[in-house]
Parts: structure tokens; C-alpha cells; sequence
């Protein structure tokens, strides 16, 4: 009797120990971790689509200081998706492509034939455009861009051509630090006509513009004028003897620029508008 009840004693304590197992394994499940998202990278270009509208000086090509009949340059015209420009010796066109990732492609480069000079760089300035594939801003100036080859080998380097934020009409507000109250002479600036045109006080004047091939660089020549007599004419022969000494220019703010002989020798300071 003391046997069989201890075999059923037995086989309670199993059945318990079996219950308890089973009750807290369903108590605590395991959850199982869902794996992580990849992170999204958003491909962002270093330097905005809008910064390359206009035009862009050429300094060098294929690892060489360009050489030209007269500055090399490339304009972008974003709208259209063209480039136009001139290779040193030859005018050039054709298409480009911006992409993600500073993707930089041009396509369809068409140019004049004109026979060059054997020092001129043309032909180094065009295989440098075909072979372009992507772009970079130059360490330290947000003025210059680097077109790299599929390797990402720098294969040209421009500068921005600052010189069109001139382009427009101004007043003149100041002559060799002194400021103009009276009747201010009067500038349109015509960039892409290269003409200079206005009012100098009494006269009326006109000349040519030319681009030395810098950022920042530009000069009046052949500056004109009407020949009326006038009473008061002082500041209109300061003013026409500081045009013809202008070599550049540097920005103040958005409406406000000097024109300098040298960077440190301002001349002659303007205000947008008439």
C-alpha cells in the first residue's frame, strides 16, 4: 500500500513540475526584433543648381594654365541646358547634364574651325568639357569649381565672372572718397554688349568695356562725350578722369559696389538705380 501511494505521489510532482515548465514559457514568449531600416542618404550636390547659371573664366585645362587669343570662358545657361563659350581660339557650344552626386556631363560640343595659334590651349579646354564627369568646389573659394574626369581627376578649373553683377544702370555717389549731392553722373553698364553708357554731370557719355579674364576684373576704353558747355564741370572731369583709371571692382552689398584702380584705391563708388 506505502508503494503505490508514494508511485502516485510520484506522479503528481511530475505532472507539476511539467505544468510550470509549460505555464512559464507561455508566460515570457521570446520576442522576435525586427531588423532595422536602412538609413536613407539623401544625395545632395555641393554647390546648388542655381549657382551655375552664367559665366565661368577658365584658368586651367588638363593640369595647364590655359592660353588664349582673349579670355576663355564658358557660360551655362541653366534654363536651356546649354553651355556657350570660347575655347581660346574657337567659339563652342553644346548641351550639359547635372545629375545627383555632383554628376556633371557635357554632350553635343560643336565649335568654329578657325586655325589657332600652336601656344593657344583650345584643344586641351575641349577635351577637358568631353571627358568631364563630375564636379567639385575648389578648398577654400566658393568662386572657383573643378570638373573632374571619370577617375576623379581634376581636369579643369573655373572662376565665377563676377563682373556681370555690374551689368544695369547707377548712380554715382561718391568720387575718390568724396560724396556726390549735387546732379551724380549717371552709368549703364551692358556686359554682354560691352558698351558703357550715361550722364557725367553735363555731358553725355559713352565708350567700350573690356574683361581682363579675372573675377573681379574690368576697364573702360574709348570713353567719350558730348561737347556742351556747362557752368559747373569740375566733378563731371573728376569723374571721366577716374573712369579711365578703372581696373575692377568690389562688391558692398546687393545695391552698392566701388570701383577701384587697384584693390585698396577706390575710385569711384555706385549705387544701383537711376
Amino acid at each position: 500500500m506505502k508503494k503505490i501511494w508514494l508511485t502516485s505521489l510520484g506522479m503528481l510532482l511530475a505532472l507539476s513540475i511539467s505544468s510550470c515548465k509549460t505555464t512559464q514559457k507561455s508566460a515570457a514568449p521570446q520576442e522576435e526584433e525586427e531588423p532595422e531600416a536602412p538609413a536613407v542618404v539623401s544625395k545632395v550636390p555641393t554647390i546648388p543648381r542655381e549657382e551655375f547659371d552664367g559665366t565661368w573664366i577658365v584658368k586651367r585645362a588638363e593640369r595647364k594654365e590655359v592660353v588664349g587669343e582673349s579670355p576663355v570662358e564658358i557660360t551655362f545657361d541653366l534654363t536651356n541646358s546649354r553651355i556657350y563659350g570660347f575655347d581660346g581660339c574657337n567659339f563652342v557650344n553644346g548641351t550639359f547634364t547635372l545629375g545627383d552626386e555632383n554628376e556633371l556631363q557635357f554632350g553635343s560640343l560643336i565649335s568654329t574651325q578657325k586655325e589657332c595659334a600652336p601656344e593657344v590651349t583650345d584643344r586641351a579646354v575641349l577635351r577637358a568639357l568631353a571627358n568631364t564627369r563630375s564636379y567639385k568646389r575648389a578648398h577654400g573659394d566658393e568662386l572657383k569649381l573643378r570638373l573632374c574626369d571619370r577617375r576623379g581627376r581634376t581636369i579643369m578649373t573655373l572662376e565665377k565672372r563676377m563682373v556681370d553683377e555690374l551689368n544695369g544702370a547707377w548712380r554715382v555717389t561718391a568720387i575718390e572718397g568724396t560724396a556726390i549731392t549735387d546732379e551724380q553722373p549717371k552709368l549703364v553698364i551692358d556686359i554682354p554688349e560691352a558698351k558703357l553708357s550715361g550722364f557725367a554731370g553735363c555731358n553725355r557719355i559713352f565708350g567700350n568695356i573690356a574683361l581682363d579674364g579675372t573675377a573681379y576684373g574690368i576697364s573702360f576704353t574709348q570713353v567719350a562725350s558730348s561737347r556742351m558747355t556747362c557752368p559747373e564741370i569740375e566733378t563731371e572731369v573728376k569723374f571721366l578722369s577716374a573712369l579711365e583709371k578703372v581696373t575692377g571692382f568690389t562688391p558692398i552689398d546687393n545695391t552698392h559696389v566701388v570701383l577701384y584702380q587697384q584693390p585698396d584705391i577706390p575710385l569711384i563708388t555706385l549705387e544701383k538705380g537711376l
